[in-house]
């Protein structure tokens, strides 16, 4: 008899998990859906919630008269600057088998003088810190003729060139962070010199192949599953075309259904994506950088994230490790859109409300 009790109170309390649960999952499709309806027709949401050992994935398309929820964690979309992140396992990779070192200069890369290269380290490059500004100079001209794809003709060859000149600093490196586009390129850059491989190579041997990532990649090999990417007036978008030069800082497309691998495998202490989590350059008491990472200290909480976005599409990651629990989302809403930085918003909503 007590047993029977014992397990009628068990089935009890499952019971009732199980029904927070759903409701918790209503929420969190009720305020995506709400978000939507501020952005133009075809706007869609893949969001991924994780709560230790369990997974919600949740799809959203505004239509012309509704929001429909739908089943898109399949669907491929462009990740913007959150491939920063991939590019600092990347360098941990790198390091793990000793062939880098935080403490390399960028001038030891490199046969030709560049100015100030001796006091930029790999360090510098991987948490914004190096002085160089957001973008190389020589690539305006070319953002101006082709501004749907800015990055497409930008070559291996413009970088060098580049860095031949006498480069005007913004800052004296290592004083301060400031976010970098050409030094997260330049650090993918390095790396691929150093493996001679390209970078979608280098991703598929070290980070794709291994999680089994099948539908992530720089080039999108499926494009049967991308989602189109909406510009600000809710017109198709140009998706972006990177040469290795700039890769690294925001290249690659991927799902939310891959993308969960990839933050498990964040959760874990394996030595490949522990190193990049570990606070390198402390803006304030809150604030910190890793090795591409974001990091957020809030009392007794640690928060790493990274957002990104491109022309035809927006996205946000935000995790805990020690909880196991994230939230990404992934769009099509343009960065130029004028709500668009609202997506930040979203996601850091409905993180909060799974972290309570």
């Amino acid at each position: 008899m007590k047993y029977f009790k014992n397990t009628c109170i068990i089935l009890s309390l499952i019971s009732l998990l199980n029904l927070k649960a759903q409701e918790k999952n209503k929420d969190y499709a009720a305020a995506i859906k709400t978000f939507v309806k501020n952005f133009p027709i075809n706007t869609e949401l893949s969001v991924l919630v994780i709560d230790g050992d369990n997974s919600k994935f949740i799809g959203v398309k505004k239509l012309k008269d509704t929001v429909d929820v739908i089943d898109n964690n399949e669907r491929i979309f462009e990740i913007g600057s959150i491939t920063k992140v991939f590019t600092n396992i990347l360098l941990s990779n790198s390091i793990q088998k000793g062939e880098s070192s935080l403490n390399e200069t960028l001038q030891s890369n490199f046969n030709f003088k560049i100015h100030r290269g001796d006091s930029i380290t790999l360090r510098h490059l991987a948490n914004h810190s190096s002085g160089l500004p957001a973008l190389p100079s020589n690539i305006y001209n070319q953002l101006e003729k082709t501004p749907d794809n800015p990055y497409q003709h930008y070559t291996e060859h413009d970088l060098v060139t580049y860095l031949k000149k006498d480069i005007q600093y913004d800052y004296k490196t290592g004083t301060q962070s400031s976010y970098s586009n050409l030094g997260m390129g330049l650090l993918g850059y390095i790396l691929t010199k150093k493996e001679n491989k390209t970078y979608e190579e280098l991703l598929k041997a070290v980070i794709f192949n291994p999680l089994s990532m099948n539908y992530s990649s720089v080039n999108s090999i499926h494009k049967e599953k991308l989602v189109k990417g909406l510009n600000e007036n809710g017109s198709v978008a140009s998706n972006w075309d990177f040469t290795d030069a700039m890769v690294g800082a925001g290249g690659i497309k991927s799902t939310t259904k891959d993308m969960e691998k990839f933050i498990r495998r964040s959760f874990s202490n394996d030595p490949l994506y522990s190193l990049p989590l570990q606070e390198t350059y402390r803006k304030n008491k809150v604030a910190k950088i890793g090795l591409g990472w974001q990091i957020i200290d809030n009392k007794d909480k640690r928060f790493y994230w990274h957002n990104g976005g491109t022309g035809g599409y927006r996205s946000c990651l935000v995790l805990n490790k020690e909880s196991e629990k994230a939230v990404l989302v992934l769009s099509n809403i343009s960065a130029f859109h004028t709500k668009s930085s609202s997506l930040d918003n979203l996601c850091f909503s409905l993180f909060k409300k799974l972290m309570k």
